[in-house]
């Protein structure tokens, strides 16, 4: 009985030598296999501690930075008082984060056509206290890709993502042209008063809009799409030191769109074409922003566009 607990005890032991020992190997392998593996981005982050990135392509630079989990423009100073589009400010962060190699530059007999000696662009980002710095010089040949350096290493990398990190401010800024964002689901009605006529899309329940005074009669896709388009109204583009006439555009606009939300207050909002075939809208805060086109389009339709054909009258 004991010889047979003492072999008993041996071969547990020999199971577990074995075990060990492949463990240890196929460890050592795949550290191995790593690290033969072809390098294919110039740097990997940890993008949830990265911190703060800085972007050198323009006159000045572009220092984004997250402060108490919140990302902010810190430069150039006229443009930190602007509110930040938080998705917009990461994507960058994810864009340094592919910088995916398509060459490994060793011969340098050329190195001075990169363009690196005294390079215009460069853009750098940090992962707490560790930075990461890419100089990006001249084109190649074939105008696809860009001579990039990084520490005492050159690459070329595709333009797609050089051209990705050239975030100007305008891009980063948040397109929300009201105070706080507004859903879907946050309007109850959209008034529009344009010339000596008005419109109101009521949102007569989840998935049924009626234009008042047709009832029955309301084309429900058409009141839909016109009723989100005014309500999730975005700036396109924004409008610096405002020229006057623009402002005299305001005096008399096109049209007035009022949204009255579910808690029963009003968000006011105006717009105006301007004879460069641009769209603008003026919300209470007085800023002035250009606006897609198909916002105009919305408030600009007659009660008529709303009415069901005869056709659909019948089926319905």
């Amino acid at each position: 009985m004991n010889k047979n607990i003492t072999k008993l005890l041996i071969l547990l032991i020999v199971l577990l030598i074995i075990s060990f020992a492949a463990f240890y190997i196929t460890k050592k392998r795949s550290a191995e296999i790593a690290a033969n593996k072809p390098r294919t981005q110039i740097f990997v982050l940890n993008e949830t501690n990265v911190n703060k990135y800085q972007l050198n392509f323009e006159t000045e630079p572009i220092i984004v930075e997250k402060i108490n989990d919140i990302w902010k423009i810190i430069s150039p100073l006229n443009a930190s008082d602007y509110k930040v589009d938080q998705l917009e400010a990461f994507a960058n962060v994810k864009n340094f984060n592919t910088l995916n190699i398509d060459m490994i530059i060793t011969n340098l007999s050329e190195v001075e056509s990169f363009g690196l000696e005294n390079p215009i662009n460069e853009f750098t980002v940090w992962e707490g206290n560790k930075e990461y710095k890419i100089f990006v010089g001249n084109k190649t040949a074939d105008e696809e890709r860009y001579y990039i350096k990084y520490n005492n290493e050159y690459f070329s990398v595709e333009s797609i993502y050089i051209d990705a990190l050239k975030k100007t401010v305008d891009m980063l800024r948040d397109k929300e042209i009201f105070n706080s964002s507004v859903s879907l689901d946050s309007v109850r009605a959209v008034e529009v008063t344009a010339g000596d006529y008005t419109n109101i899309i009521r949102k007569a329940s989840r998935t049924n809009w009626i234009v008042e005074d047709l009832e029955g009669e309301t084309d429900l896709e058409k009141a839909f799409n016109d009723f989100s388009t005014l309500s999730l109204i975005k700036a396109s583009a924004f409008v610096y030191d405002v020229p006057q006439r623009i402002e005299r555009l305001f005096r008399i606009p096109d049209a007035v769109v009022n949204l009255y939300m579910q808690d029963n207050t009003k968000i006011t909002y105006q717009l105006a074409y301007d004879i460069d075939n641009k769209i603008y809208a003026k919300p209470e805060s007085g800023i002035i922003y250009e606006v897609d086109y198909s916002i105009y389009d919305a408030a600009m339709r007659g009660k008529e566009y709303y009415k069901k054909r005869g056709d659909d009258l019948t089926t319905n």
